[in-house]
């Protein structure tokens, strides 16, 4: 099944002339442990830009039948496949470990649609999912350990059950505050906050990151919730010429009101009950070159859960490339 969905993805981007590619990746290897949300992955597409008040593209008629942005600029929109795999930390086991997480994967593809102008953006977005074997949580996990030489995990045969989830999320965001060419450098403030309903997560979110550079991309700078990032692909000016760099530093938050992951693992019987109130840290390197962009930066999660006491700290990429 995911290789099916994979191949959907790229022949629709193919059909579709795509603007932009980004792949996203997280593991808590870049951290040296092997535990709880260990491994993320994400392969997006966005399509060109259209005005969003001529009828100048697929999306148009959509974008203004949705609530909130009438006024801004621009609609545009796109696809994406993300993966999840979540272990306990003990990887050794082959039994279930009901202090601990359970092993879950999960894989998603999403279609979403913004409104934007240069200052802010409305998403919408729709994303369809499995958790469970169909997921290919074991083989891309123990495919990766294997790259790194680290032995297989053992407890895959106690992964959740296969489910089918619907997820709806909503986010708006904003560049609050914007310095250009301080001392040489450039400065920005963004601000975002949103929530997703459904069977597989409900909640609601917010961030605000805080950058400095030089010659780097005018995007927004979004980087909350894990894996749907793709508002970070909006380029607010002109195709990037030449080399550039920035810094980035912000805080998430998170109010957590159903986590399919830990309900269902509660009613296997392990000894889970979830944290409402959730934050974490980031830190962030971005290279820019023309139309690429790499990203590198290290995450600290609070715990999801009250019998977990230690924060998880994991680090990840991204790349993107403009056509």
């Amino acid at each position: 099944m995911k290789q099916k969905i994979i191949w959907i993805v790229l022949i629709c981007s193919t059909i579709l002339k795509a603007d932009q590619f980004a792949f996203l990746f997280y593991n808590d290897f870049f951290a040296g442990t092997d535990k709880h949300f260990t491994n993320g992955m994400a392969l997006s597409w966005l399509d060109d830009t259209y005005k969003l008040q001529e009828n100048s593209s697929r999306y148009s008629t959509l974008a203004k039948k949705l609530p909130f942005g009438n006024s801004l600029d621009s609609c545009t929109a796109g696809l994406s496949i993300n993966q999840i795999i979540i272990t306990p930390s003990n990887t050794d086991l082959v039994t279930p470990q009901h202090d601990d997480v359970p092993y879950a994967g999960y894989l998603g593809i999403s279609a979403y649609l913004f409104k934007w102008s240069k200052q802010s953006f409305h998403e919408y977005r729709i994303e369809a999912g499995v958790v469970g074997d169909e997921a290919g949580g074991e083989a891309v996990q123990n495919y990766f350990h294997k790259i790194i030489g680290n032995d297989k995990s053992q407890g895959w045969d106690t992964q959740l059950a296969t489910q089918y989830t619907l997820t709806l999320l909503y986010k708006y965001g904003e560049i609050s505050w914007q310095k250009n060419n301080f001392r040489g450098l450039d400065m920005d403030w963004f601000n975002q906050a949103g929530f997703e309903v459904g069977n597989f997560s409900t909640d609601v979110f917010g961030s605000s990151m805080f950058r400095i550079g030089k010659n780097y991309i005018q995007n927004f700078n979004v980087h909350y919730p894990y894996l749907k990032e793709e508002a970070v692909l909006l380029q607010t000016d002109t195709k990037h010429k030449g080399f550039g760099w920035s810094g980035s530093v912000g805080v998430n938050m998170d109010i957590l009101a159903y986590s399919y992951i830990l309900e269902e693992a509660k009613n296997e019987g392990y000894n889970l009950d979830k944290n409402i109130l959730n934050a974490s840290a980031y830190a962030g390197i971005d290279l820019y070159y023309n139309a690429h962009k790499f990203t590198f930066f290290y995450q600290s999660q609070s715990p999801y859960s009250k019998q977990q006491n230690t924060i998880d700290t994991f680090g990840g990429f991204s790349y993107s490339f403009e056509f």
